[in-house]
């Protein structure tokens, strides 16, 4: 259980999302070379355990997770990075049996670009709080 699996199961299964990048392509971890694009990587960035008061509990973990967009044109890869805001409103309760605190927004990351092979990427951080 991560924020990572919590990540791309709401995004996997959003339909206006995935209308648009398969759900093949909505990876946990890095994109393999040659994937063809749209696609979208889910990485943890940070991670925190705490310990709950109530003796025998679960862990509350908190953790930070960048998703990065890759897309072939700039205004493809700004509309995708919405349909990950409205896939991903700030959230709490049970998602794919994990419970989870909540999930919120963080930072936007910069519009970066590549031209070998043409690539425009962006990032968008959220946090995930859940229970282990």
């Amino acid at each position: 259980m991560s924020g990572v699996a919590i990540i791309r199961y709401l995004l996997a299964n959003n339909a206006p999302l995935t209308a648009v990048v398969a759900s093949s392509k909505i990876k946990a971890g890095i994109v393999p070379i040659n994937t063809e694009l749209p696609s979208v990587s889910i990485r943890q960035i940070s991670g925190q355990e705490q310990s709950l008061i109530k003796r025998g509990s679960n862990m509350l973990v908190t953790e930070r997770v960048q998703i990065t967009v890759l897309a072939v044109t700039y205004p493809q890869q700004k509309s995708i990075i919405e349909l990950i805001r409205s896939a991903l409103p700030p959230t709490r309760g049970t998602v794919n049996s994990y419970a989870v605190d909540s999930i919120t927004p963080d930072i936007d990351g910069p519009d970066l670009y590549d031209d070998s092979p043409i690539i425009y990427e962006q990032s968008i951080d959220y946090f995930v709080r859940f229970l282990r």
